[in-house]
């Protein structure tokens, strides 16, 4: 690495070396103009020589791509310049770590963390995915976390726009430990691919490893076409069930089987992130899309085993289950040289703690045999009575679900939107003569004009409101067609217990 501190590439002034990797050297530099610090990657002069303008095209491409996402959990890029024979690009400078470097130095963090740094990735796919972009490399390194806590994603060095870009198609880009089976086989790709690295890159967060390992890239890589990881439960006992079961579909080799997009991801992530908030068992919250695609898999494993077909590659895509020795030795030959490390960029200050200690970490389960079903309470409750729990604390659950439940008939609480997204709520016409309560798309709930999200909050507003109007006895529940079944339940609860013996029910959009 040729220092360049000190130079001056167009009104930024290169301070000191903040990285390096195999395509840019990064430098932490002054913007003159604006008088603010930023983060400079330099293209290596010396790929200019192997590779001539397709590195330079692919150079240009990645401040594109990342140029046209305004997202606060992608890293901005401001500009893309060139001094010389010297290609640069000038980004946002994010003052913390990258993942990896704080998953070696601390071990894997708190579910509450592991919840906070998996939602904001989500929440940048999303983005990237909309846009109809491919990142193709997201790893730990390239996850960046800030002093504050924030998650940013970084390097879209190999990212894909539709058919766009230098390289030709077969190719295999990417980082081993992370693609997905259809980028190792050369196949088009779309954002599924990122779920499924996505997924990997959280198993890691999760148990502190990757789930394949090896000594050569074709052997890591050739793991993500033909073997299922290993349950994400067993490396770490202490994850709910439920998570673990998300980030093992998220890895599903199937696409047809996986998460469909970040986004579907995201809205599981924020059910989990509400429960964890509230200090319910993540294991009671249902996520209808994840139960879906797992019936799915169930099927398709079902059929696998009737037309006796469970081979090396059962759990891949229709299309991907034709490969063949061809495939394989194109893999063979094009890794070691087509397969990109993109650089580490490590700011050289600490990040606070790993994250705070408020947020905490999950688990996985993917293509392995058929999740053996719980027995239930009811239909509602998701609810595992296994001998292994006191028995006097089982009948407290049961208890408290059933009179959840029986509140639901006694006082018409709208249900939520079935399976088809239609919604079967009932309207009930009510005179706005009580204490009005609202609950908002997003589950917010307002006592008046104050807002609520826990239950503990909304029960000390009740309580404040009945010790005012000690003489009103009805509570008009106003609430928004998306809004959750569990919330609906939590409101009337701590009506009840604030001393409220009437709740009546309206929908209407809020």
């Amino acid at each position: 690495m040729a220092d360049l501190t000190e130079k001056k590439l167009g009104e930024f002034q290169l301070l000191r070396p903040l990285g390096s990797g195999g395509m840019a050297d990064v430098y932490l530099a002054e913007q003159t103009t604006l008088q603010r610090y930023v983060a400079v990657k330099v293209m290596k002069p010396s790929l200019m020589a192997h590779s001539g303008q397709d590195m330079v095209a692919r150079f240009k491409q990645e401040a594109m791509m990342a140029a046209g996402l305004n997202h606060p959990n992608i890293v901005q890029v401001y500009t893309i310049g060139q001094e010389g024979d010297l290609h640069y690009i000038a980004q946002e400078f994010v003052q913390g770590k990258d993942l990896a470097t704080i998953l070696k130095g601390r071990g894997k963090p708190e579910i509450a963390s592991a919840l906070h740094v998996m939602r904001q990735v989500a929440a940048a796919l999303k983005a990237s995915g909309a846009a109809g972009i491919v990142h193709r490399d997201i790893k730990p390194e390239n996850i960046l976390i800030t002093q504050k806590g924030e998650v940013k994603v970084a390097d879209f060095g190999l990212a894909q726009l539709g058919d766009s870009g230098p390289e030709k198609k077969g190719v295999t880009m990417g980082t081993p430990l992370y693609m997905s089976p259809e980028q190792v086989s050369g196949r088009e790709l779309d954002p599924r691919s990122d779920v499924y690295s996505f997924g990997v890159t959280a198993y890691q967060l999760l148990c502190g490893e990757t789930p394949f390992k090896g000594n050569t890239a074709v052997a890591i890589a050739m793991q993500h076409l033909k073997n299922s990881p290993p349950p994400l439960k067993e490396k770490n006992p202490a994850l709910p069930d439920v998570l673990c079961r998300l980030v093992h579909r998220m890895m599903a080799k199937r696409r047809s089987l996986r998460y469909q997009s970040a986004d579907e991801v995201l809205e599981d992530l924020k059910k989990l992130i509400v429960a964890q908030k509230q200090g319910r068992s993540l294991d009671l919250v249902r996520l209808p899309r994840l139960e879906e695609l797992e019936r799915l898999a169930d099927v398709e494993r079902r059929k696998q085993s009737r037309l006796g077909s469970a081979g090396s590659f059962a759990n891949v895509d229709d299309e991907e289950m034709q490969l063949g020795p061809d495939v394989v030795a194109g893999v063979t030959t094009v890794m070691p040289e087509q397969i990109v490390e993109v650089e580490e960029f490590i700011p050289p200050q600490e990040t606070q703690s790993w994250l705070t200690s408020r947020t905490p970490v999950l688990s996985v389960v993917d293509d392995l045999p058929p999740i053996p079903k719980k027995k239930r309470v009811s239909q509602e409750a998701n609810i595992d009575l296994t001998p292994a729990v006191d028995v006097t604390f089982q009948l407290l659950i049961f208890f408290m679900i059933t009179a959840s439940f029986s509140l639901q008939k006694a006082f018409d609480v709208p249900p939520a939107k079935n399976s088809d997204g239609v919604s079967m709520n009932v309207q009930v016409e009510m005179p706005d003569s009580g204490v009005r309560i609202e609950v908002d798309r997003e589950n917010t709930v307002f006592v008046g004009d104050k807002k609520a999200q826990t239950y503990k909050e909304i029960l000390e507003l009740l309580t404040a409101e009945k010790s005012l109007n000690s003489s009103v006895n009805d509570v008009d529940l106003i609430l928004d067609p998306d809004s959750t079944h569990e919330m609906r339940l939590t409101v009337i609860d701590a009506a009840m217990q604030a001393g409220f013996l009437r709740v009546k029910n309206k929908i209407q959009e809020l």
